[in-house]
């Protein structure tokens, strides 16, 4: 079932307190139902737990077949409560909230930009930190400018650590000279 033409605004009133200006995309009829904003459908849902664990599978599939373009359609899977956006009332479990986005940090190759990558994407808290990560688990080189070259070995690649270890020679002082106080 398609729902009804909406009219699109800066938000669609999802959660507004006033019920005049909620917006109702399901039926009202109906306890449990699933919105897929993206192709404007509604699905039957049996109960609240399905209705969640439905979306949750839509929303991975939706982000897995996101490749990132400009003109990828948004797709949100809305879990309806007789028609209207269902929020639950309160946290899940008590010592519970929303989480709160960071900033993270990961590794990237200056040459050829690869991240650090085997199973999964390290995050960091600092760029120092995944610097540090990258040279001591990955054996990635730190050049003395700071940049980080992965461990590629191709023309490129060894261009920068080659550079990389005639500065660090070059800045190192001749042994045979006297040091003054």
């Amino acid at each position: 079932m398609t729902t009804p033409a909406l009219t699109q605004a800066g938000r669609r009133g999802l959660f507004t307190a006033d019920p005049a200006d909620r917006l109702r995309p399901g039926s009202p009829d109906r306890p449990w139902e699933l919105w897929l904003t993206g192709p404007d459908t509604l699905l039957e849902m049996p109960d609240l737990a399905t209705a969640l664990m439905s979306a949750a599978e839509h929303t991975a599939a939706a982000a897995d077949l996101d490749d990132g373009s400009s003109l990828e359609s948004v797709s949100h899977a809305v879990v309806l409560h007789h028609g209207y956006a269902w929020r639950r009332e309160g946290a899940a479990r008590s010592g519970t909230g929303i989480a709160v986005p960071s900033l993270c940090w990961t590794a990237k190759c200056s040459i050829c930009g690869d991240v650090v990558e085997d199973e999964f994407i390290p995050h960091h808290d600092a760029p120092e930190a995944a610097a540090d990560d990258a040279v001591g688990s990955r054996e990635w080189d730190e050049l003395p400018d700071g940049r980080l070259v992965c461990d590629r070995t191709d023309d490129a690649h060894d261009a920068a650590r080659a550079q990389a270890h005639t500065e660090v020679a070059s800045e190192q002082p001749d042994k045979n000279q006297l040091t003054f106080l």
